[in-house]
């Protein structure tokens, strides 16, 4: 069998988030026997032979048969029109995105040969050819169901929020192109494979769609690989040009809570910055560290809420801003946190919290559909910031027996999620008739 995979999220700034991540573990964990037993047609934008080996630097091509093949450049304009004309730009990328997603994607053309194709990106139109398998992995719907936080109906726009109607139209039309993207790639592939049961409940609810065309086919964990030294930490402050970065040490007989990722609205970064103020004002010695893309400073978060929290508190000399990490320096995080906090309020699958956990990491997260459903009881689980503060209590009052018990939970429920079983499951599924 030959099977062709889109391996352009891994060629842009999905390539370092869930998406990427799922595709690049589904292919290195794919056991020697499967990448024996098929050919493989990588398809890929044509960014240069530099970039292209920079893709083969992270996936493992070992003992594939394989070639690969070009996408075509897209029939999207980037023409910029003075004022209100440029909305006749946007209409006309608009209409070629739902073309492509009706019909078919018109950049993935060369598929002689191939018998089946694997889309791990839930927002790239499906190939157009008839007659070929195609699979779609989906992650979650977060825009359309938290609807408050992210794609208001028009009665939420103008009742709630007190928007004009041409605005609250507006608003209306964006989660209606949203939800149409979706359902029309939905129709074109033959399964979907959801990443939790709750992802798959939230698909089935929403779009409709018979039971026996979405599976659940859960994410994995990898095996920690801790650095043993020091590690060169780069923290960032602010100066009259703007955030710089700066050596800095974290003391390790003062205790850090972390958190690792991006300030969405769903994740309630200003609950644990409350939880944290509260400890300190108490005269709890206590540091907390914020990595990832957006966490340079308080004036970088998009997040008014995040970031309103943030400049108001009066300990913020003692939250250590880190930015992007790289996965030495994460995986030193994890490893000497007093707790990952993780107050999110709902996710489509919970990764973050397995990868604390395979690092003997405590985490104290929130009670969410999906999170409660990888991680089971391992966690502590939170409600608020107070409930954040109590658990913080817990963990710096806990004895050596009691830290290890949560520790050896959290490794044991992170096991049972293995990359292996679900490469291999979901090439099974490619298999299938």
């Amino acid at each position: 069998m030959t099977i062709g995979i889109d391996l352009s999220p891994i060629q842009g700034p999905h390539r370092m988030r869930g998406i990427g991540y799922t595709l690049i573990n589904l292919i290195n964990y794919l056991p020697a026997a499967y990448r024996k037993k098929h050919d493989f047609v990588f398809f890929m934008i044509d960014q240069g032979s530099d970039k292209q080996n920079d893709v083969f630097e992270i996936i493992n091509i070992e003992d594939m048969n394989y070639e690969i093949r070009t996408i075509q450049s897209g029939e999207r304009s980037t023409k910029r029109l003075p004022g209100r004309l440029n909305l006749l730009v946007s209409a006309f990328n608009a209409s070629r995105e739902i073309w492509a997603l009706k019909f078919g994607d018109p950049r993935i053309k060369q598929l002689k040969g191939v018998d089946v194709f694997l889309q791990t990106d839930q927002s790239q139109s499906l190939p157009r050819k008839r007659g070929l398998k195609k699979l779609l992995v989906v992650y979650d719907i977060i825009p359309y169901t938290l609807e408050w936080d992210y794609l208001w109906k028009y009665s939420t726009a103008r009742h709630v929020y007190g928007y004009s109607r041409k605005a609250a139209v507006r608003c209306a039309a964006r989660r209606y192109l949203y939800s149409l993207k979706l359902r029309l790639n939905i129709r074109r592939a033959d399964r979907l494979l959801a990443i939790s049961e709750v992802t798959r409940q939230d698909f089935l609810r929403s779009f409709h769609i018979k039971s026996n065309r979405i599976i659940t086919t859960p994410l994995g964990t990898i095996t920690p690989n801790v650095h043993s030294g020091a590690v060169a930490l780069m923290a960032y402050e602010k100066t009259s040009w703007g955030y710089r970065e700066h050596p800095y040490k974290i003391n390790l007989s003062t205790p850090f809570l972390l958190f690792v990722g991006g300030a969405d609205k769903r994740r309630k970064l200003q609950d644990l910055v409350t939880a944290f103020n509260n400890l300190r004002a108490q005269g709890v010695d206590i540091k907390l560290v914020l990595a990832g893309d957006s966490m340079q400073g308080p004036d970088t978060i998009a997040t008014e809420e995040i970031q309103g929290a943030l400049k108001n508190s009066s300990y913020l000399k003692d939250v250590i801003f880190l930015g992007f990490v790289n996965d030495v320096t994460r995986d030193w995080l994890y490893k000497h946190a007093l707790s990952f906090v993780f107050p999110s309020r709902y996710e489509g699958f919970g990764l973050p919290v397995l990868e604390a956990f395979t690092y003997g990491c405590p985490v104290i997260c929130y009670d969410n559909g999906a999170v409660r459903e990888v991680a089971r009881e391992a966690p502590l689980y939170a409600e608020n910031s107070t409930g954040i503060e109590k658990k913080v209590k817990f963990l710096i009052d806990a004895n050596e027996k009691e830290l290890q018990s949560l520790v050896d939970r959290g490794r044991k429920q992170a096991s049972k999620y293995d990359w292996s079983k679900t490469s291999v499951k979901i090439f099974d599924l490619l298999g299938e008739e």
